[in-house]
């Protein structure tokens, strides 16, 4: 009986879960002349598809629901910048698909994660920005890896305060999100600058009129505490009265998040905006110069006058952070955020220097002037050349993702593409969270769909309350606000009183995948697990026992037996892991 049900699984497994192709020529939408077909005899099923300014709608038929992995065949041979569109599925957006620079045809991971139903489904790529080319679409299995994050600040000197905030955050992470939203106008225009106070700030007030809560997490920005004016009057009130605030939520049990919008350090100009952004005026400050080899960005020039703009400015957000540091007010600190845009003069002249200043920043304020009251966030995008920017897992504690329909929309979606492309990349070693968005994803659609951001922070202004997109309105704050998925202000702890609660630590599960040819093994705590190689008729092929080794990872041969698909079985006294592998090249 246990064999036959074993057998009939095993098939099951096989029928439902087998690669399917979709070619892309088959999904023009009917009356999009945008797209073109061309005919190529070495493309998959004789033709590619340049989408220009057009759609693809792939119809996708399922034996069964559940989560997939999307791919495409593409290249994108006209910027090496880079192509991004935008991914919808089932009507519901789920992300973004960044295309690299390809001149040949090549597959990518264009989502490692979406929800298909049994049935016909539809998968839309929609032109947001740049033009692609579409071989064809594959639909895989998906395959869950757990988060691996340590507990432990970067920071080895972090403050109790900081530990205790990121303890909070950390034991949230993939139960709920918290609530946050950016603010514009922090202070009154009194003529004495007086600064708002948590309810009285305009997004807030807001979102507390809309759901009778306010949200836990509040953005903050440096950005009229240098530059150009910034000894003005006005602009230190705008600057204090950020301090009030961070202070203000901090008190009633909140989350300070700060950003940098970082002025031209020479002082020339008011603005942050590099040359490729469009914007006027924008920074011509040359951060290369700051370098004594622009090519390698090992060592800055101390001499140089940008070198000592940058430590000037560095210097004096690091007395700000001290007055709240003093205060044993930690906060979330996302500096050079999307750096990797180039449209701020950070990360105008690429990855090798915005990483640098990054790290410059990080021992200036951490080893220097010994400001351990942070919780350092990386802000990056999903590019294949994200992992170029990253300043290292050693200096970051979260990592951000500020998102932003184009076109601007109203979608509430789970954004689970984007959620899980950053989980891959990051190697689950980091929270993830919404650092920037437009609209909230529904907390349904985030528990469903396993996209845990671990908050989300709409811009302020229009993007926060209800305008011209609709982004997030008074309907939609009333239900996001009042779902026990999110945590809102009143619902913090109180940081008196909050204590991380002692768990008895779940054992790690087994976890397997094929890799070049190869069969990579985690263990996890186990050890003496059984590992057992089946045809797809049942027929026992072979058997090992493993133990543990190299900190519980194994890498082996996969085996061949004349057959191209095998049934892997490893198990333990609790654990029983059967996987699919395909042995053909």
């Amino acid at each position: 009986m246990f064999r036959s049900s074993f057998i009939a699984l095993l098939v099951l497994f096989s029928l439902t879960n087998a690669q399917v192709r979709y070619e892309a020529e088959n999904a023009i939408p009917i009356h999009d002349h945008a797209v073109q077909i061309v005919e190529d005899t070495q493309a998959s099923g004789g033709a590619y598809v340049q989408m220009r300014e057009g759609n693809l709608n792939f119809k996708v038929n399922m034996d069964s629901a559940g989560f997939y992995t999307l791919w495409l065949n593409y290249a994108q041979a006209n910027d090496e910048g880079g192509k991004i569109q935008n991914l919808t599925v089932n009507g519901s957006s789920t992300g973004q698909i960044s295309f690299p620079y390809s001149q040949n045809f090549t597959n990518l991971k264009a989502a490692g994660k979406i929800k298909l139903e049994k049935g016909e489904n539809s998968i839309e790529i929609i032109n947001s920005w740049g033009w692609v080319d579409i071989d064809y679409a594959e639909i895989t299995p998906y395959e869950a890896t757990a988060f691996n994050i340590s507990p432990q600040l970067v920071n080895p000197n972090a403050s109790v305060e900081a530990q205790q905030m990121f303890n909070f955050l950390l034991e949230n992470f993939q139960r709920k999100t918290i609530s946050g939203v950016m603010t514009n106008n922090v202070m009154q225009n009194d003529g004495k600058y007086s600064p708002e106070t948590v309810e009285s700030q305009e997004e807030f007030a807001w979102i507390k009129n809309a759901s009778g809560k306010l949200p836990a997490l509040m953005g903050l920005d440096f950005m009229h505490s240098t530059g150009k004016n910034s000894t003005d009057e006005w602009f230190q009130g705008y600057h204090k009265a950020t301090l009030a605030l961070a202070e203000d939520i901090y008190l009633r049990g909140g989350i300070p998040i700060y950003c940098w919008h970082w002025k031209d350090p020479s002082q020339t100009v008011e603005a942050f905006y590099s040359p490729s952004s469009g914007n006027t005026p924008s920074v011509d400050f040359n951060l290369n110069k700051a370098f004594v080899d622009s090519n390698s960005y090992t060592d800055f020039d101390t001499e140089s006058a940008e070198y000592q703009n940058i430590i000037s400015d560095i210097d004096y957000i690091a007395s700000q952070l001290k007055i709240l540091a003093d205060k044993k007010i930690p906060i979330l600190w996302r500096p050079l955020h999307e750096a990797s845009g180039r449209w701020f003069w950070w990360g105008y002249k690429g990855p090798g220097a915005a990483k640098a200043l990054y790290h410059l920043m990080y021992d200036r304020l951490t080893k220097h002037h010994e400001i351990n009251n942070l919780i350092w966030v990386w802000t990056s995008d999903e590019a294949s050349d994200a992992l170029e920017w990253y300043p290292g897992h050693d200096v970051v504690d979260i990592i951000g993702r500020d998102f932003y329909f184009y076109p601007r929309e109203a979608n509430h979606s789970s954004l689970v593409a984007s959620f899980e492309n950053l989980k891959d990349i990051f190697d689950a070693k980091k929270l993830i969270a919404l650092s920037e968005n437009g609209s909230v994803p529904y907390p349904d659609s985030m528990q469903t769909d396993g996209a845990h951001w671990s908050f989300f922070m709409p811009w302020y202004g229009d993007y926060a309350m209800d305008g011209w997109a609709n982004d997030n309105t008074t309907e939609d704050w009333a239900h996001i606000m009042n779902h026990d998925y999110v945590i809102t202000l009143d619902q913090m702890p109180g940081w008196d009183n909050y204590t991380v609660a002692r768990k008895t630590p779940t054992p790690q599960r087994l976890q397997a995948k094929v890799q070049g040819g190869q069969l990579l093994i985690d263990l996890g705590q186990a050890n003496g697990v059984k590992l057992k190689w089946y045809s797809l008729q049942g027929k026992l092929l072979q058997q090992n026992k493993l133990n543990s080794s190299n900190n519980g990872f194994l890498t082996l041969p996969i085996p061949t037996f004349a057959h191209n698909l095998l049934v892997l079985s490893l198990q333990t006294d609790s654990q029983n892991l059967r996987i699919l592998v395909n042995t053909s090249p």
